[in-house]
């Protein structure tokens, strides 16, 4: 029995061994893929394997353009793309793909472009080709306008362009001496920056921004940038970068900013810039704190037949702060002189004349397209409401808030206005005008424009002849019920 099995073991390893010479393949021959290695009977021995297409070598430096999610197709234009770094510049055209190739290089390039069409404008700085990212895609974007304005002058009214959007804009400068006003009023609290688009490789035109605090009616020159963004070591250009942060109470205000550029080669040159939103902020000025009165108690008197209110606009009058001064016995500043009221004749206290009253609702010397009421822009109407009065110091506690003075002039002191909407003046509320005066540069950083009733242009206080001392400022909204003489 056992011969037999043993016998039976031997006839099956010897057809095994006959078997594997019948061509029916190796598994070690086939590198160990799964599957017989099946012969083409056409194929010759010399023959390339048969592999595809092959695809793109990836030493390759390629470059590709977008326009929004699209790839641009130059259509009838030569663009070319350029790769340059310290030793080398290679130039392609851009092809209808919107590709553009530039074969193996070695090292990093930055990358621009050349013929590009005034319709469309792109950071030249931003896009840099390495050994590690050899692909790059170049996105333009179209050149946005302004809601209006021409930029030619300083405020709205004289042309300054309105800006409500980020995005990328295009000034043109005519001249060394010749910017264009911006005013952005962001509508979302965050992180804004103002950079150009200049090419530094070009290295002919030298940008700059000019930049201007106050407020939408009152504007002053501050500082001027022509840095901070990208150049080049020891080039001539060199692209400014301004940043400006919006507090969420902030939400609403406007900066205002110039354009401006140096050109080797004459003018107009172009300007192109991007205002970019970076990322969220917030500040001291998220503490707002609402103020509310705790001195309007008492009603002002109607103005009887025989008087005529007078402003205390310090040019008029010739009145300084001395001329008024606050009677512990009322509880109000009243108009103070020895020489009218001496003998008591209004029975306030000695020297102690009218009370000093603040015309809320009135049309102003010094403040005259809106009311201290509607407290909007100093010198315009309509805008933001500057009863707000942001970046207040707070020596106790060594921190800036916001104050928030809405209620106590729209509800506390407008509940204690007479028929003429005249309150009287308390020292919290003398404290307020002073302060606002100040915020608002009313007398003595140019002013808003002043108007009359049929909107003529009269000209700032200062051309008008008013003036004020520091400790005076305050005055800009008072005056007093004088007998007519």
């Amino acid at each position: 029995m056992k011969k037999k099995f043993l016998t039976l073991i031997i006839a099956f390893l010897c057809a095994l061994l006959c078997l594997s010479g019948c061509g029916l393949g190796s598994y070690i021959e086939n590198n160990g893929k799964d599957g017989p290695n099946v012969t083409d009977p056409n194929k010759k021995p010399d023959d390339p394997p048969d592999i595809g297409t092959p695809p793109v070598d990836d030493k390759h430096y390629v470059v590709t353009v977008y326009l929004g999610t699209q790839v641009y197709n130059p259509g009838e234009q030569e663009i070319t793309v350029v790769w340059r770094n310290d030793f080398s510049v290679e130039r392609v055209l851009l092809g209808a793909d919107g590709k553009a190739d530039a074969g193996e290089l070695d090292g990093d390039y930055y990358i621009y472009l050349e013929g590009l069409s005034d319709r469309y404008t792109y950071d030249p700085s931003a896009y840099i080709a390495t050994t590690d990212e050899r692909k790059v895609s170049l996105l333009l974007t179209t050149i946005r306008s302004p809601e209006n304005g021409d930029g030619r002058g300083l405020y709205s009214n004289n042309g300054c362009y309105q800006v409500k959007y980020d995005g990328t804009y295009r000034t043109n400068v005519t001249g060394s001496d010749k910017v264009l006003y911006y005013e952005y009023k962001p509508e979302a609290a965050g992180y804004y920056s103002v950079t150009s688009w200049v090419n530094a490789f070009e290295n002919e035109i030298n940008p700059y921004i000019q930049i201007y605090g106050g407020t939408i009616g009152s504007k002053w020159f501050e500082r001027q940038l022509d840095g901070g963004g990208f150049s080049v070591d020891g080039g001539y250009t060199k692209n400014f970068r301004y940043e400006y942060r919006v507090d969420r109470t902030e939400v609403g205000h406007s900066f205002t900013f110039a354009v401006g550029a140096e050109s080797k080669s004459g003018y107009p040159v172009h300007v192109d810039f991007a205002i970019a939103y970076e990322g969220e902020y917030v500040s001291s000025n998220s503490d707002v704190r609402v103020i509310r009165a705790k001195e309007a108690r008492i009603k002002a008197a109607e103005k009887k037949a025989d008087e005529t209110f007078t402003y205390a606009d310090l040019g008029t009058m010739n009145f300084d702060a001395s001329n008024f001064k606050y009677n512990e016995n009322t509880g109000f500043y009243h108009y103070y002189s020895e020489t009218l009221y001496g003998n008591d004749p209004l029975k306030y206290g000695k020297n102690f004349g009218p009370i000093l009253c603040c015309a809320l609702t009135s049309r102003l010397p010094s403040y005259t397209i809106t009311t201290l009421y509607n407290a909007n822009a100093a010198g315009l109407g309509g805008g933001s409401n500057y009863l707000k009065l942001y970046n207040v110091w707070i020596e106790e506690e060594q921190k800036f808030a916001v104050f928030d003075y809405t209620a106590f002039i729209r509800d506390d002191y407008y509940r204690v206005c007479n028929s003429q909407g005249m309150c009287y003046v308390t020292k919290e509320l003398k404290e307020f005008l002073q302060v606002f005066a100040e915020r608002q540069s009313l007398w003595t950083d140019g002013v808003g424009f002043n108007k009359d009733e049929d909107n003529k242009y009269l000209g700032t206080p200062e051309v008008l002849g008013y003036t004020a001392n520091q400790d005076a400022l305050w005055l800009f909204a008072c005056g007093v019920y004088l007998k007519n003489t």
